[in-house]
């Protein structure tokens, strides 16, 4: 026979469940499919996912791990990396990535198989240290294991080969293509050859970068073309560029990316998503979600058909 206290458990039991069921499903978005389940754009850049990744507050573009299963990305306030991953054919509510804490994260770059991120962070390099003054910061990775990432690893001196190092882009052979800030304070792009698992020292890409700061790159994964945003002029504030690599190893003249893709503002973060099938990038351009353009730093992540790479490629390369 049953007691009243045993009906009283059961009926608590039978609460809690609803209610855990009820709490994983709220963290899922009503949104299913690939790509958030989102409108595919044409050849006019769009927001991405309005109101839930573009939120006027992000600082990348959005990476896609090659499965479609994920999207990561950087945003303001506070500066960490944030993540959404694809339950079933739903998507979850954008979250803090496990390997953040304390310190400030931005400018995520994902390896193409998927299984790194490299970042960069103000922590300190040693434990119980001091984090890195303001407007500084150094590269560090993570990986994927058994139980989800890797602790930070910061990355040698030839990366971190100035007090301010952000993230760009690496190729599928594991060349990491990045930024660093030079003598005259400007930033340059370089590149840093792997060999066997280790880095050797960075080369600056002279025949792509200019008197103007250059950063935030994006290299192909064969490393045939690399899209880049710079101050040097053009549409706006900063624009992306775009250069392709010849036979002999060699960079094209860099191109602007052209009014189809920048704007009067800043333009810059670019990517393009595993499949090749868009480039995504960030700008603070006037929007619908911002009536005004956003204030510098933030701002929100557009995507469009890549399309217009074949097409400035077909010109580059006659």
């Amino acid at each position: 026979m049953t007691t009243f206290p045993s009906i009283i458990l059961l009926v608590f039991l039978l609460l809690l469940s609803v209610s855990s069921g009820h709490s994983q499903q709220s963290d899922l978005l009503e949104l299913a499919g690939p790509y958030l389940g989102q409108e595919p754009p044409g050849t006019k850049p769009e927001i991405f996912a309005p109101g839930i990744i573009s939120t006027c507050r992000e600082h990348s573009a959005a990476l896609f791990t090659p499965n479609g299963e994920e999207v990561w990305f950087g945003r303001m306030f506070p500066q960490k990396i944030y993540f959404s991953k694809r339950v079933g054919d739903q998507w979850s509510e954008p979250s803090i990535a496990p390997f953040c804490d304390d310190y400030n994260y931005l400018y995520p770059v994902m390896s193409p198989d998927g299984n790194r991120i490299y970042f960069t962070s103000d922590r300190p390099t040693e434990q119980g240290g001091e984090p890195l003054s303001r407007g500084k910061g150094d590269i560090w990775m993570v990986e994927r294991n058994s139980d989800g990432w890797s602790n930070p690893k910061h990355l040698d001196e030839y990366i971190n080969m100035s007090p301010r190092n952000s993230c760009g882009s690496l190729a599928a052979n594991g060349n990491l293509y990045f930024t660093a800030r030079t003598s005259n304070q400007s930033t340059d792009i370089f590149c840093a050859t792997q060999v066997a698992g280790v880095y050797t020292t960075a080369i600056n890409l002279n025949t792509v970068d200019s008197s103007a700061p250059d950063h935030c790159p994006f290299v192909a994964p064969d490393e045939s073309f690399l899209i880049f945003s710079s101050f040097r002029g053009g549409q706006g504030r900063s624009d992306l560029f775009i250069c392709f690599r010849n036979r002999d190893g060699t960079w094209t003249v860099p191109r602007n990316m052209g009014p189809a893709i920048n704007s009067a503002f800043k333009d810059e973060y670019p990517c393009v998503t595993p499949d090749g099938k868009y480039l995504f990038f960030n700008s603070n351009r006037p929007s619908s979600l911002n009536q005004k353009p956003i204030e510098d730093g933030p701002g929100n992540i557009y995507w469009v058909d890549s399309q217009i790479i074949n097409d400035l490629k077909q010109k580059a390369l006659k």
